[in-house]
């Protein structure tokens, strides 16, 4: 105030915003310094005899203001002789940089053991009016409260610049705030702040801010952060110390979260086989991370939801908190139907809190049947297709397996469990499986009205039927019979290689977006592009059956990479929906050179895969009209989730191309809805994405359009990076090193409000010089003096020495 009303008596214009101003009188006396210090001398000298002279009947302090005022009239006059002026020299405020960790690890919402320091982070979150107490809204908060009280003090003597920093450092507004008005402007893109970054790389990001202001360097820089480098150790906070203080600017350090282990309980990995069987053993099997509660006593429950059953429980111990344990429980079911399971881990201890109980459970879904998969197996003769699929089917616990070899001894099918002596030739017998899968089969031991219960086992029944090529009969003498009509592929322009040409280069077949995107037969990993990985990794093929054309209707699931007819290539993996049943065409007999070093792994996989895509839908826990299916079971946290729906079932494709809605659930949380939008390149087929999606274990299920039985569903889980989030202490000891390196300070965030009067003013950089203001011909020195001499007339006047 003093200052402006300086401003106004001496007409010297006013500091811009974000500027200073240092003022300074410059004199010039027309004397050498020696003769003004002994005129100085010689004239207080001469006051002081005078009135010591003339004033003795006078009290001491009456003397003393007599000699002060004539001392103080010379004193203006001598000023007024110097030629005195008033030069104002305009000056650069240096700037503050705030900068704001919103790293993932800012996403945590911490717990405290300390009631008192609870108690003002509470009170902290509610000035703010942040919803949730996490590390990055206690930032915000710190920011925005009280009208952003906290920038403004830093405004008083500095210009501010704010940056987010995680991967590196984004200038937030692109501008500086210098005005306070400029704060009121900024809270909004404050409040946006999200914690987003992947890692955090605290040193280079204060490396670079402090060069983008090379030219100017900053008084200090605050630094709101946990402290947690998620990269390598050159990266840590502490590694830019050197260079802050090479640079003269000290580091001062915010410190946010809980440097106390964070208590957390996570379930993850939850699986247990989608179809099941009544009375036998159903075993779940899932991963538990656990993290400040070693050597402590946690329950893990299997409840059965809606009636809330508990289906098992047991307790371990917590021994180690670095491993994830390995979790195994198992329940047997008594009756058919659907189960939704509930997998939870519940602490012994309920303080203090965990972090997040969001991750203490995961839902799965598990249809119960009372029947297997019943399975036909026949072929001519034992090759090694068969042999192979032979084998693996009579493994697996959810296939009932028969089969037929036609050209075998006739102490085969007394000596082979599986083994029957003829292909069933009544209906009856027929309809007694789900899926038929056909080798090379002769037609001379079928007579034409099996060839009908065949075609009607798929048309009518909906049963499930797989042709594997061979080099004797099928597909190619089976023309003009009622197999010709199931077949997806024209056997008119179908054709093998010779028996006698050798075949010395083997191919790779190409997986289209049908057989990619379409189903989930092609699923080798937990997600889309592993998946591709592993199929375009396996061992080549090298025998096939040419068939360039398919029938209207059909669709390729894979292809050969090189031979084409015209602008399509030659399938391998053919399929077709045919009556109320479905149809697969193998071109090759080949598959079981995927077990070259890996056994069953892909070769079982795409089995099994490929029988429960053909079984009839009545056998299924879910209505088999569509096909829910993910891009991966575990996706990274800001990674978009793609949600594919494939309807098997043409007539209940919905007619508008956004015609498929999935909702999302989360425990705790309200469902989210997602509109899926018809593929383009395949009509069948709708796809949509969600993203910045929460972490946590999710539930989709379609719900739109309904389904007679219960809809089709999977499950995902959305995980930060783990990296990131492998450490969420705070980092109390990187925090304080960094500022005691820089001669600056530490402050934890309940203290962080006595960090404003703490920061050092800096040094003002100069940037011009206002014209020089006269002030020995001012009107006041002149008033002064009249004053000055005017006041000790009187005063000797009264006192009669006059």
């Amino acid at each position: 105030m003093f200052q402006r009303y300086l401003e106004w008596l001496f007409d010297v214009p006013p500091a811009e915003p974000g500027q200073g101003s240092h003022w300074q009188i410059e004199r010039s006396f027309p004397w050498p310094q020696w003769c003004l210090l002994l005129f100085v001398i010689l004239a207080a000298a001469f006051v002081v005899l005078v009135y010591r002279r003339d004033a003795q009947s006078l009290k001491r302090s009456a003397r003393g203001l007599l000699i002060a005022l004539r001392l103080s009239a010379i004193g203006v006059l001598l000023f007024m002789l110097s030629q005195a002026v008033l030069r104002v020299e305009r000056t650069e405020l240096q700037y503050v940089v705030v900068l704001v960790d919103t790293s993932r690890s800012m996403d945590t919402p911490d717990q405290y053991s300390n009631a008192k320091v609870q108690q003002s982070i509470s009170q902290l979150i509610r000035d703010g009016a942040e919803p949730k107490s996490t590390r990055l809204n206690l930032a915000k908060a710190l920011l925005t409260r009280d009208h952003g009280r906290f920038l403004k003090e830093l405004l008083q003597k500095h210009k501010l610049r704010l940056y987010s920093i995680a991967e590196t450092a984004t200038w937030l507004g692109n501008r500086d705030l210098i005005r306070s008005e400029d704060v009121d402007e900024f809270l909004p893109l404050i409040q946006e702040l999200e914690p987003l970054g992947e890692q955090t790389r605290l040193g280079p990001a204060v490396r670079a801010v402090l060069n983008d202001l090379r030219g100017t360097p900053p008084a200090a820089v605050v630094i709101i952060s946990d402290g947690i480098t998620s990269t390598i150790e050159a990266e840590r906070l502490s590694t830019s110390a050197a260079y802050a203080r090479s640079k003269g600017v000290p580091l001062y350090t915010v410190g946010i979260g809980n440097d106390e282990p964070l208590r957390d309980l996570a379930l993850s990995d939850t699986t247990v086989d989608e179809v099941v069987f009544v009375d036998d053993p159903v075993k779940v099997a899932a991963k538990l991370k656990a993290s400040g509660f070693a050597g402590q006593f946690v329950e893990i429950q299997l409840k059965q939801d809606g009636t809330n059953k508990l289906l098992q429980r047991k307790q371990i111990q917590i021994v180690d908190d670095k491993l994830p344990i390995d979790l195994e429980l198992s329940f047997t079911p008594t009756e058919v139907g659907e189960l939704d399971l509930t997998l939870e881990v519940i602490p012994t201890k309920a303080e203090p809190k965990e972090f997040r109980a969001d991750n203490n459970q995961e839902k799965r879904h598990v249809s119960v049947r009372k029947e297997k998969v019943r399975v036909l197996l026949a072929d001519n003769l034992p090759r090694f297709e068969f042999r192979f699929l032979k084998h693996l089917l009579e493994r697996e616990k959810t296939v009932e397996l028969v089969t037929v070899l036609q050209d075998s001894d006739p102490e085969y099918s007394a000596e082979d469990q599986t083994a029957r002596p003829h292909f069933p030739v009544q209906k009856s017998e027929l309809a007694q499986f789900d899926v038929i899968i056909l080798g090379d089969v002769s037609l001379t031991y079928l007579s034409p009205q099996v060839l009908d219960h065949l075609r009607d086992f798929v048309k009518t029944r909906g049963g499930g039927l797989l042709f594997i090529a061979g080099p004797q009969h099928n597909p190619l003498t089976y023309q003009d019979t009622p197999l010709a009509d199931l077949l997806p592929i024209n056997l008119e322009s179908a054709h093998a290689p010779a028996l006698d040409s050798p075949i010395s280069e083997s191919f790779q077949p190409q997986l289209t977006v049908e057989g990619l995107k379409g189903n989930a037969i092609f699923r080798f990993a937990d997600n889309e592009p592993d998946s591709l990985a592993v199929w375009n990794n396996l061992p080549g093929l090298f025998w096939m059956l040419e068939a360039p054309d398919l029938k209207a209707g059909a669709k390729a699931f894979a292809t050969h990479p090189l031979k084409t007819s015209g602008n399509n290539k030659y399938p391998v993996i053919v399929f077709q929906r045919y009556g109320a049943g479905k149809v697969m065409f193998h071109a090759t007999d080949e598959t079981w050179r995927w077990r070259f070093r890996v056994g069953d792994l892909y070769y079982g996989r795409y089995w099994i895969q490929t029988l429960r895509y053909l079984t009839p839908s009545r056998l299924l826990g879910q209505d088999r009209a569509a096909e829910l299916t993910l891009t991966q079971t575990v996706y990274q946290k800001g990674e978009p989730v793609s949600v594919r729906v494939r309807f098997l079932d043409d007539r209940q494709t919905p007619v508008n191309d956004d015609g498929v809605t999935v909702v999302l659930e989360r425990p705790g949380d309200p469902q989210r809805k997602l509109k899926l939008i018809r593929l383009p390149q395949a009509p069948s087929t709708f796809e949509g994405q969600l993203t910045q999606l929460p972490e946590g274990s999710y539930h989709a299920v379609i719900e739109t359009p309904s389904f007679a039985g219960a809809p089709p569903s999977g499950d995902f889980r959305i995980e930060s990076p783990l990296k990131e989030t492998r450490n969420l202490r705070l980092d109390v000891a990187e925090l304080t090193q960094t500022a005691e390196r820089t001669n600056a300070k530490y402050y934890p965030i309940t203290s962080a409000q006595e960090l404003s009067e703490e920061l050092p003013q800096g040094f003002p950089v100069p940037l011009k010089t206002d014209t020089p203001k006269p002030l020995w011909n001012h009107y006041l020195a002149l008033l002064l003096v009249t004053i000055l001499l005017s006041t000790e007339w009187m005063l000797r006047k009264r006192f009669r020495l006059l």
